[in-house]
């Protein structure tokens, strides 16, 4: 990792490097998803056994796709008992918070400019996605909280069919931890798939496996990208980007060095190209925060995903204030933010971009990963500038209608045609309102 470096001396193009992360190459990736996903629509189940066993290692038929109910019971069998009682925790947690986020019908009774007659009613309605594909990633490694977080706010936004795919391990079915976590969510069908061949067979549909409205959840470079890929093809509607994690800390003189350095060493475990940043006002606890991180990195199980993240990715900057700090990170727009100083809820006022945060000193990152209630899925490389973490309204649909009584529109008429006019003439715009307004 970089020595602690000052904000203000950073130029152009060093600022946008620590901007830009590890930024994917979306083309040469496309190269290599379009040819899976063209595949996948033109021979279904065949060419999704086709790339599980070149990509996962592992031969499936399509009838190994689907997770039996049998075998789910067995999960719980080879699940401890421990994990089953906290998994059902976080099940309760997240789904207490995302109760809050439900959305209500609504409609209002108007009259225009004010007249008796000239009564209207306008409202909009909220319709969950027939079918939703929730991405679980696996094979090497087990993520069943993933599975919670994504399969909750869709049984709250009421989706009749979730249907969970996630990467066989080499013993040709996903993990036992996910199927555990998948079935107390709430899961109606799981698929032993993974990778582009997956996210295809979701948008596409195949003998075996439904065609679904919506596909969500993390995965690497290649499943993100072929999420983007169907979306612009109008196949599949997707949650947002979620790329390699990402964690920015802003903090002050207040803040304890030895929390900050190891809410970095959590966020750069997971692989390679995750990336840490933090920005202080303090060049002391910049300075601890970076001798602690030297010394502790050689005893992390995962030394050398942290040093690569550190090193291609990580920064230790400081700022000449809490202003200047804040601004960096609008700028930066992180996936997780932690906000450690003497006042974080002034700070947090202040926050534009950002797709969840921590504030304090005992709301670690990892608290939300499991626990406490917020969403885990968040946008990355920046994308929280223009997306939310996921959520009930990512399920939902809304549905905007308008009644109008007779009266309304014979006093709306003359606008109407004077509005339609000025944009085409679009004639038959306003022969549509005429016409009634003769019958009148």
């Amino acid at each position: 990792m970089r020595q602690p470096q000052r904000l203000g001396d950073l130029d152009k193009d060093e600022y946008q490097r620590i901007l830009r992360r590890a930024a994917v190459k979306t083309e040469s990736i496309l190269s290599v998803i379009i040819p899976i996903v063209k595949e996948v629509e033109k021979r279904g189940d065949a060419a999704v056994t086709k790339f599980t066993a070149q990509f996962d290692g592992v031969d499936l038929a399509p009838k190994d796709f689907q997770v039996s109910q049998k075998r789910v019971k067995a999960a719980y069998e080879k699940v401890s008992p421990e994990l089953i009682v906290s998994l059902k925790k976080m099940h309760q947690q997240v789904w207490d918070f995302h109760q809050r986020q439900k959305r209500e019908d609504w409609s209002i009774d108007k009259f225009f400019l004010n007249k008796k007659e000239a009564h209207y009613k306008l409202g909009q309605r909220f319709i969950p996605v027939e079918r939703a594909g929730v991405y679980v990633p696996g094979g090497r490694a087990s993520y069943p909280s993933t599975a919670i977080m994504a399969i909750v706010p869709a049984k709250i936004a009421a989706v009749k069919n979730i249907i969970v795919v996630s990467p066989p391990s080499l013993k040709r079915e996903m993990a036992d931890a996910i199927m555990v976590a998948a079935d107390i969510a709430g899961a109606d069908l799981m698929f032993n798939i993974g990778g582009v061949q997956a996210i295809a067979a979701l948008a596409y549909g195949t003998s075996t496996i439904p065609q679904v409205d919506i596909a969500v959840g993390p995965g690497n470079a290649y499943v993100q990208a072929a999420k983007a890929y169907l979306f612009s093809l109008g196949k599949v509607a997707i949650d947002s980007p979620a790329g390699p994690s990402e964690i920015l800390i802003i903090a002050d003189d207040s803040a304890n060095y030895e929390y900050i350095a190891r809410d970095i060493l959590s966020q750069t475990e997971h692989a390679g190209d995750n990336c840490a940043i933090l920005i202080t006002t303090s060049e002391q606890l910049a300075e601890r925060v970076y001798k602690y991180l030297k010394g502790e990195v050689s005893h992390c199980l995962r030394k050398a995903f942290i040093e690569k993240s550190l090193a291609d990715y990580g920064a230790i900057l400081i700022a000449d204030s809490l202003n200047e700090a804040i601004q960096f990170a609008n700028d930066f727009a992180p996936e997780h933010l932690e906000i450690m100083t003497k006042n974080p809820d002034d700070v947090f006022k202040n926050i534009k971009n950002a797709g969840s945060v921590f504030l304090g000193d005992y709301s670690p990152v990892a608290a939300a990963d499991y626990l406490s209630g917020t969403n885990h899925i968040l946008p990355t490389g920046g994308s929280a500038k223009r997306f939310s973490g996921l959520s009930v309204e990512t399920f939902l649909k809304s549905m905007t209608y308008q009644s109008l009584s007779k009266g309304a529109l014979k006093l709306m008429s003359s606008d109407i045609t004077n509005l339609a006019s000025s944009e085409g003439p679009y004639t038959e715009h306003i022969r549509s309102v005429k016409i009634r307004e003769e019958r009148l």
